[in-house]
């Protein structure tokens, strides 16, 4: 298992064709986005396992040996999006440690989630780099990239897991990650088989749902992970404000912070999802909430301001 964590490893996805013998097998795999394309070819398995004809595979591609090898292979169908189902996992929350989840980052390395990051605050989110949508996967990487640069890389990670396993592949991730000019002593981009990445939905809560061949509509949540890992607070929201995550990472790490920027993220991040999810709705929301106390806190000084200037002129 060392080997595998220094291996450049792909996720890998396809339906077994016929046994080749000696612990091969024929293999009708899916296309690895810029990396491998559509095929049929032999592969071999690491460790030996039973896959009947017809049955479909996950594992990780190892392109290093001859024939290419598949690495922790197991029977898996297609990925599926769609809505988490809590009663199959044990569900991340506030106190919970993050599960332990093998992933693979954008070089083609494995992560084991529960403890790569050991040490230093994560902030984790999910996105998929297809999306469209300017106020989701767009605004979060958007906002990590303004973070890298104001959080200490020995201090805390940064952490993007994509939704979208069957077109995101390592290369995808890591061209994505490039055009937010991502620093990789700080930011880290997963992804992982189809069937680890429903699993990874399901822990966290996060639904997805196919909308048409390259778009998905989820659910959007940032957890706040403590150096010992374990989750210390969840943002139900992608129109979380940078300073706000600051903050509140900071004080999750022990240091000092902004109490107010951490009131502020909590209040508009409650706003915001109880508006659905609107952003510039929930920015509407806390503005007028703020007149209005301004408008009550002067009214009152100005009453008791005139009190005194009676009673004295009394």
């Amino acid at each position: 298992m060392l080997a595998l964590l220094f291996a450049a490893l792909l996720p890998f996805h396809g339906v077994v064709v016929a046994p080749a013998g000696n612990a091969e097998i024929v293999v009708r795999n899916d296309a690895i986005t810029r990396t491998v394309p559509a095929q049929t070819r032999r592969y071999r398995l690491a460790p030996n396992v039973s896959l009947r004809p017809g049955t479909g595979v996950d594992a990780f591609l190892d392109r290093s040996t001859q024939p290419w090898t598949l690495r922790d292979p197991m029977a898996a169908a297609e990925f599926v999006a769609g809505l988490p189902h809590p009663g199959r996992v044990v569900p991340v929350d506030v106190g919970k440690p993050l599960p332990a989840t093998t992933l693979v980052d954008q070089n083609g390395h494995l992560v084991q989630l529960a403890s790569a990051f050991r040490g230093k605050t994560m902030l984790l989110s999910f996105i998929f780099t297809r999306c469209p949508d300017t106020d989701v996967c767009i605004a979060i990487s958007t906002k990590y990239a303004q973070l890298q640069h104001e959080l200490d890389p020995a201090r805390f990670a940064l952490v993007e897991i994509s939704i979208d396993p069957p077109y995101d592949s390592p290369a995808v991730m890591r061209a994505y990650g490039k055009q937010f000019g991502s620093d990789p002593a700080i930011w880290t981009l997963l992804t992982g088989t189809g069937s680890t990445i429903e699993r990874v939905l399901d822990e966290f809560g996060i639904s997805s749902l196919q909308t048409d061949d390259d778009t998905y509509v989820h659910s959007d949540r940032l957890f706040i992970v403590t150096p010992q890992g374990r989750v210390a607070y969840i943002v139900e929201t992608a129109s979380w404000d940078p300073r706000g995550v600051i903050a509140e990472a900071r004080a999750v790490d022990g240091m000092m912070s902004n109490p107010l920027e951490r009131f502020k993220l909590s209040l508009m991040a409650s706003i915001v999802s109880l508006c659905g999810g609107s952003q510039f709705a929930g920015i509407v929301m806390l503005e007028t909430a703020l007149f209005v106390i301004i408008v009550v806190v002067v009214t009152i000084a100005l009453v008791i301001v005139g009190r005194v200037l009676w009673h004295r002129a009394a």
